[in-house]
């Protein structure tokens, strides 16, 4: 078999290249359309079992030739094309046939990035290569049903996860004629390699142990409850230099550190370091010119293993598109590590950490559950305060995509010599999405945010907050998401129940660089701008950093001053410390991310019951309302009158929105009509569906 490795869709572990790059390839080679007779792409399926039908993504990759397609996937450096399309009832034998693109029909269509349509592929050599994203049916406990690719311990790649199907690698010559490209997806991704052994089962992986670091997974009731299948959450535990198992006095803070999908070889963000393992296994810090030898400090690290459909993570907090992972972390996850290793198990020698996607969701882990954890120290994160995700003014804009001025919203950007270069926009991105699933489902950035900040559609999948292809904002599904503004969290319950305006003070930290290469200073600015117009400067440390990019530890520190840091906070905060983190602190009443809440107000009985039909009465005229649908449907009403839906009896559709009110005056007086309203919706992702009014009387 070849090349159909898992390929890892970690955009914060990529280092981004100018943009340019692709541009310039398409330049370099002759632009000879093909359009005129067109190109074709015949997959078929018969040398690999694939039962009674399968669903899918189908994913069609060209890149230059000589290189191989899946090695840069990402979207700022790749000069690759790729095309997409969803498949259904797939079988044995069968041929998939992909052609032109489209930007308006992305549920059925192929979407093509950065091309339109294949008929746009420059002529060339290429190597091409062809997957099959195979869809499993979920039913979920809340009654939604979903189509998904189920990750196996691969951290949830955005294209060539285990078990899917791919082709080999192929050379293709372009020609600028019509011709038929043909691949036979004749492999299936098997498991990969990693430096780890997975060992029993496939979900959350799972490695051999070494001395000081040890692996475990379990099955997780909350979230097999919740899928309706089984669900696994694992965890890396490095235990510290000189912990013995059989010590019964001996106890240690544990950093719970947050982060991408962590394989095998320990809490990632500090043991893939040659330099770091080797100290911390010796239990010794290499002292320089002007320092001595000093002891690692001596705490657990612990870093999750919570792939999920959507992603490689689960941004471990409960919502209503991936289930309660907030409380399998916490309440059946963590209680776990406790039974099996010599943990301190109070809150204030529980301390959450990490950078980027890791940086939210340490964050968000003691925001919503202070009476669980002490104190988080957060770098870089994502957004939080929506007044601005990423670079979008979320709250206050129509478009995603485009500032009122017209220019486009930044997404990606680097600094050279001191001059800002941008690498990407958020419509680039998006777009680039899109090629590997719709619905949110591509496993990558964008889409996971959907998931994890919004509710459910009433499709089941994440209620998106824009149109993915024209960046239209959907005000009302962005309403939903404040439930996940950490910033509206604090403010809203600063002197609530809650109390989080007392119970927060000095232990959130948070830094971030103003060259941050996601923009994500911008929302920790608001953040710390709402949180200090309440409790003032020093209720939290907020470090905004001149000229620093994304990346490295807390503050820019070097790693061992860092978790001496950490390890100084944990002691002034023990009940023996300077000052001691009380139990007034720390109640369960100032709990927030209520599984029950959430699944309340974001799941398929929500979607439901925010449905409703069209409704008319006589009012001199006929006055009608179109009825309650999701954001972002485009709806099209008709009046029909006496059954009959013909244009040539009155019955021409219209357009109308949501909230609308319309109007229907009869041509003739004296004439008893039955009159009813059908207002039909669509929108990418969702089935086509007419609604009917009650009838009314002339």
């Amino acid at each position: 078999m070849t090349n159909i490795r898992p390929s890892f869709s970690l955009r914060t572990l990529l280092t981004p290249r100018t943009s340019l790059i692709a541009l310039l390839f398409v330049s370099i080679l002759p632009i000879v359309s093909a359009k005129p007779h067109g190109i074709h792409v015949h997959l078929s399926t018969g040398a690999v079992s694939i039962g009674n039908g399968t669903s899918g993504r189908v994913m069609f990759i060209l890149s230059p030739n000589g290189t191989d397609p899946l090695d840069d996937i990402d979207d700022t450096t790749t000069p690759d094309f790729f095309f997409g399309m969803n498949v259904n009832n797939v079988k044995h034998n069968d041929t998939i046939k992909l052609s032109g693109g489209t930007r308006h029909n992305t549920d059925r269509g192929v979407f093509g990035w950065p091309l339109e349509t294949l008929d746009d592929i420059p002529v060339g050599i290429y190597r091409a290569q062809a997957f099959l994203k195979r869809y499993d049916t979920a039913v979920r406990s809340d009654g939604s049903v979903v189509r998904l690719k189920f990750p196996c311990g691969d951290g949830s790649p955005s294209v060539s996860g285990v078990g899917d199907l791919a082709s080999d690698v192929i050379d293709v010559h372009v020609s600028g004629k019509g011709q038929t490209i043909k691949l036979h997806l004749n492999n299936t991704v098997p498991f990969p390699d990693f430096q780890g052994h997975e060992v029993g089962g496939c979900s959350q992986g799972n490695y051999e142990d070494t001395q000081y670091l040890k692996h475990i997974k379990i099955r997780s009731k909350k979230l097999s409850d919740f899928w309706g299948r089984d669900m696994f959450l694992g965890a890396n535990v490095l235990l510290p230099h000189g912990y013995d198992a059989h010590d019964n006095t001996s106890r240690y803070p544990v950093i719970y550190s947050q982060n991408h999908w962590a394989e095998g070889d320990g809490p990632d963000s500090y043991s893939t370091r040659a330099s770091f393992k080797e100290a911390w296994d010796s239990g010794i810090i290499p002292g320089s010119a002007n320092t001595t030898d000093r002891e690692t400090p001596k705490m657990i690290l612990v870093a999750f293993r919570h792939e999920t459909p959507y992603y490689d993570d689960s941004y471990a907090v409960n919502t209503a598109n991936l289930g309660p992972y907030g409380d399998a972390i916490n309440e059946e996850l963590i209680p776990h590590i406790e039974a099996h290793f010599k943990t301190i198990t109070q809150p204030y020698a529980r301390i959450q950490d990490g950078g980027s996607t890791g940086g939210w969701e340490s964050a968000a882990s003691l925001i919503f559950r202070p009476d669980l954890f002490g104190a988080c120290f957060s770098s870089y994160p994502d957004s939080l305060d929506f007044h601005k995700h990423q670079a979008i003014p979320l709250y206050n804009s129509t478009n995603a995509y485009k500032y009122p001025n017209g220019s486009d919203i930044p997404s990606i950007r680097e600094f050279v010599n001191g001059t800002q270069h941008i690498l990407a926009s958020t419509a680039t991105e998006n777009h680039w999405e899109l090629t590997f699933g719709t619905s949110s489902r591509s496993s990558l950035q964008w889409d996971i945010w959907n998931a994890v900040f919004g509710v459910q559609g009433l499709n089941g999948y994440p209620l998106e907050p824009w149109n993915k292809v024209t960046g239209e904002i959907y005000p009302e599904a962005v309403e939903y998401w404040k439930s996940m503004d950490l910033a509206h969290h604090i403010v809203s319950n600063w002197n609530s129940s809650l109390r989080l305006g007392e119970v927060l003070r000095d232990r959130i930290h948070i830094s971030v660089g103003t060259w941050d290469d996601y923009f994500l200073n911008e929302g920790v600015a608001e953040f710390k701008k709402r949180v200090e117009a309440l409790g003032g400067s020093s209720w939290a440390e907020i470090s905004i950093l001149p000229e620093k990019t994304h990346g490295g530890y807390y503050r820019g520190m070097e790693v061992w001053d860092y978790l001496e840091l950490v390890k100084r906070w944990v002691d002034d905060h023990a009940p023996n410390g300077t000052t001691p983190l009380h139990a007034n602190l720390t109640p369960r009443s100032a709990r927030g991310n209520i599984w029950s809440e959430v699944i309340g107000r974001g799941g398929h009985q929500a979607a439901l019951a925010r449905q409703s039909d069209p409704v008319i009465k006589v009012s001199g005229d006929v006055v009608g309302t179109v009825g309650q649908w999701d954001p972002g449907m485009k709806l099209v009403g008709r009046w029909v009158i006496n059954n009959r839906t013909s244009e040539k009896h009155g019955c021409a559709t219209f357009n109308v929105t949501q909230g609308e009110s319309v109007h229907y005056r009869p041509k003739s007086i004296g004439i008893t009509d039955q009159v009813q309203l059908w207002v039909t919706g669509r929108k990418m992702g969702y089935v086509e569906e007419t609604r009917k009014s009650n009838s009314v009387t002339l």
